[in-house]
């Protein structure tokens, strides 16, 4: 969305991944300063930095997304109290809140949740239909994709109420930080009006930053959302793992594209949502710079 309230509309064609993890024209950020690395995070980084298209840009240390946060050590907790965080949106359903509990030191910031719905869209049962290789779960994760906006609206409506009321900084995160948080973080970003091109380079950092296997590997009981079990989600065959770790532009463009058909853009979503003009307007004042 624009500063006067247009309407932000994806591109019809995302530009190659080679071309956004090797070279930005949007952000003079390089990926090693975004991320930040504690010893029990999982792909855990700052959104700051990218331009709008007006010439502001996103402040630093307001909003970072991650992955589950539930296996800090004691020697994370003085630098992520130090973040100063006043809240915490969790993406992730109720049953994955109650396996992997998170685990915050300052007790002082304030997690957030909502209800999952009737018809909750999982990799696990959009994969039950479709062959075990690597083309089947490629399918699995666009099918997903398409069908996290309208699942996902009261969550990111939530998100943006939390910041337009200025509790921020604030950290938005589901599982694995990749899929759930990428959505939110990319209509944030684009209400924002920050251009599409730095949105899908923002959500292809996690094929920079989030290494899941071997996050799931050292962590006995962590699944990241995505199996019933450790073994059984590392028994998937090598072509699987690989997709379903990945972050693929063709995915977040299967869930902008649905946001373009169903609503006509960020804009309209995000007011069918429930966030009103003046919470947007809020929402660029406390983010942009």
């Amino acid at each position: 969305m624009g500063q006067g309230g247009t309407t932000v509309r994806h591109c019809g064609h995302f530009p190659a991944t080679d071309d956004l993890m090797t070279a930005s024209a949007f952000s003079a950020i390089t990926p090693r300063e975004r991320i930040l690395t504690f010893a029990g995070s999982c792909n855990f980084r700052d959104i700051g930095g990218y331009q709008t298209r007006h010439g502001a840009s996103v402040r630093w240390g307001r909003v970072y997304r991650a992955g589950v946060l539930s296996y800090f050590t004691t020697e994370d907790e003085p630098r992520l109290t130090g973040l100063g965080l006043k809240a915490i949106c969790d993406l992730r359903r109720a049953e994955e809140r109650q396996y992997e509990p998170t685990r915050w030191p300052d007790l002082r910031t304030r997690p957030l949740a909502w209800e999952d719905g009737i018809s909750v869209p999982t990799i696990r049962a959009l994969s039950a239909t479709r062959p075990r290789d690597a083309a089947g779960m490629f399918d699995t994760m666009v099918n997903l994709y398409r069908q996290l906006p309208l699942w996902m609206s009261g969550r990111i409506a939530g998100l943006l109420s939390c910041v337009a009321r200025d509790d921020v900084p604030l950290l938005v995160h589901c599982a694995a930080g990749k899929d759930r948080t990428g959505l939110a973080v990319a209509v944030l970003l684009l209400a924002l009006d920050v251009p599409v091109e730095a949105v899908v380079e923002d959500y292809l950092l996690t094929n920079a930053a989030g290494d899941f296997e071997g996050f799931i590997r050292d962590r006995q009981q962590s699944r990241l959302g995505l199996g019933d079990t450790q073994g059984q989600l590392l028994s998937l065959p090598d072509e699987m793992r690989r997709v379903l770790f990945s972050a693929d532009p063709a995915f977040l463009e299967a869930a902008l594209e649905r946001i373009d058909q169903d609503f006509g853009g960020v804009t309209p979503y995000l007011t069918k949502a429930g966030v009103t003009p003046a919470q947007l307007q809020q929402v660029r004042e406390r983010l942009l710079e």
